[in-house]
């Protein structure tokens, strides 16, 4: 059993509206980013019980749905920040965002997805924050590479 941390894992996410990945690797975007949650997948079941059954019966649901990934990390507001990729109170975001989830043993995780909040975060004796929340949407495909 292998062990693996946070250096060995790479987030990717277009620039702007029909842009191309940002740059991967320590340079890239993921050198701002600080905290990626948890990458969560549900199918989620419905009830099925029929009357005369004393026992309770589930078909397991039919769409994956996928909880929206928070990232946050270290604001900066220069032309490959955080706030100019995904502040949308200041850019369009009109369309889909591709984004890239690479995980340490090479599996990854692509799609498109929509920035549904962005906050700077400030806290006194604190560096500014920032946090964007990521919904996945449409067909989101995991790989090994």
């Amino acid at each position: 059993m292998a062990k693996h941390g946070s250096n060995e894992v790479d987030f990717r996410i277009d620039i702007a509206d029909g842009g191309a990945l940002s740059t991967a690797g320590p340079t890239g975007f993921v050198q701002y980013i600080t905290k990626i949650g948890d990458y969560t997948v549900n199918r989620e079941a419905k009830e099925s019980t029929p009357f005369g059954v004393t026992d309770e019966q589930w078909l397991i649901g039919i769409i994956r749905k996928r909880e929206p990934i928070v990232i946050e990390g270290w604001y900066d507001d220069d032309a490959a920040g955080p706030d100019a990729l995904l502040n949308i109170g200041r850019i369009t975001h009109a369309v889909t965002r591709s984004f890239e989830l690479k995980f340490a043993t090479g599996k990854t995780v692509t799609g498109e997805c929509w920035i549904e909040k962005y906050t700077r975060t400030l806290e006194i004796g604190e560096y500014h924050g920032f946090q964007a929340q990521l919904r996945l949407t449409g067909t989101i495909t995991e790989a090994f590479s």
